[in-house]
């Protein structure tokens, strides 16, 4: 892999200025994810950050309140949404994610006009609060293609190419490549994939990461069975081998070194 050259870019002085200056590579990194259970497909790269000092934070879009599975007996509602929380709790801790933010939208129901309205603005407040270098979310595959995990991901580029405040937000798809995916073992669910050379941001980590993000993924009882799993945990290493995989939005990254120590 080619080593890329640590670049400064700024951070924002003022509320109203472009989020820029210095030291940009210091500042917060952002996921935002639509599920409690979403961050796994950058579990160890949270994990990689933290273990650096970076400061990471993760944006929960939903309650998950109608993540419902026979095995867990819990109903859809607001006692399967706590029980979500506190597994989003328990994963962000294990990934030493320094806070993680809840915007308790319906699970399912972000495709109207009033809650697209809330999640932008939501997500918007965050952004402008915490300034971040990087935000990472999905692209318009989404992931496993779930609805609301690709209404996050075209939310969240909306806010970042509506302002010149933004300008300098590097704003990354996660995904997984194409190519490994076509021989990874067998796992439900899957992902849908982007092509290997579009996915040019790509961050190594190491077997420690690795081992927290099984073992963030093992906070989401409700969601998976173990054998479940353990069969997503082997097809996410077979895709990974060893880097996270993520694309610019735009093509191209302001700062090439922002995930460097």
């Amino acid at each position: 892999m080619r080593k890329s050259i640590p670049i400064f870019v700024a951070v924002a002085l003022a509320t109203l200025a472009p989020l820029s200056a210095q030291s940009q590579n210091r500042a917060p990194i952002l996921a935002v994810f639509a599920h409690p259970d979403d961050e796994r497909v950058i579990g160890p790269l949270l994990s990689k950050l933290a273990r650096e000092g970076r400061e990471t934070h993760l944006v929960i879009a939903t309650d998950g309140s109608k993540g419902v599975r026979d095995f867990a007996h819990i109903p859809a509602g607001p006692e399967l949404a706590a029980a979500r929380t506190k597994e989003a709790t328990c994963a962000a801790n294990r990934l030493g994610v320094r806070k993680l933010h809840f915007l308790g939208l319906p699970d399912g129901g972000l495709a109207s006009f009033e809650v697209l309205g809330k999640l932008r603005s939501g997500l918007a407040a965050i952004i402008d609060s915490l300034k971040p270098a990087a935000i990472i979310t999905f692209g318009p595959e989404g992931g496993t293609g779930h609805p609301d995990h690709r209404l996050v991901g075209d939310v969240t580029t909306q806010i970042v190419q509506s302002d010149a405040r933004y300008a300098n937000i590097d704003l990354l798809y996660a995904s997984l490549p194409t190519e490994r995916l076509r021989t990874a073992p067998p796992a439900d669910p899957t992902v849908n994939g982007v092509a290997e050379a579009l996915l040019t941001v790509r961050v190594p980590f190491e077997e420690r990461d690795l081992t927290a993000g099984r073992e963030e993924f093992a906070c989401h009882r409700t969601q998976y069975a173990p054998a479940e799993m353990d069969a997503v945990n082997k097809y996410l290493a077979h895709a990974w081998n060893g880097t996270v995989w993520m694309r610019p939005w735009n093509g191209t990254l302001h700062d090439p070194g922002i995930f460097k120590p």
